[in-house]
């Protein structure tokens, strides 16, 4: 088990949903590979964020809306292609989420005994 996967508080679960991160620059989009309550590894093509918070705007495929989620991130994947350094994607920790999107997100998780 990784170091990072010691440190999650909650489990995630293995997505495919479309994302976009807005900074106070520019918008990217992006992909939600995997999410929990608490976090998120988005991937995108373009480094997107230089922002310490930024806002995301995720759209899961089986929720009537988008979750509206504040986050920061937690760290950044990177891979050297062609000589120039290539986003790989980046985790993220949630610091605001409504309560309806972070029920939603905890429904996706069976109950712990």
């Amino acid at each position: 088990m990784s170091t990072r996967q010691k440190r999650r508080q909650h489990s995630r679960a293995e997505v495919d949903w479309p994302v976009f991160l807005l900074t106070p620059n520019r918008i990217v989009k992006g992909e939600t590979r995997n999410i929990s309550p608490g976090g998120a590894f988005i991937h995108a093509l373009t480094d997107p964020v230089q922002d310490d918070i930024f806002r995301l705007i995720i759209k899961p495929p089986t929720y009537a809306g988008h979750l509206v989620v504040t986050a920061e991130v937690a760290w950044k994947s990177q891979q050297k292609r062609f000589k120039h350094m290539v986003s790989e994607g980046l985790g993220v920790q949630f610091t605001q989420i409504f309560r309806g999107d972070r029920d939603f997100l905890n429904n996706l998780f069976p109950c712990n005994i």
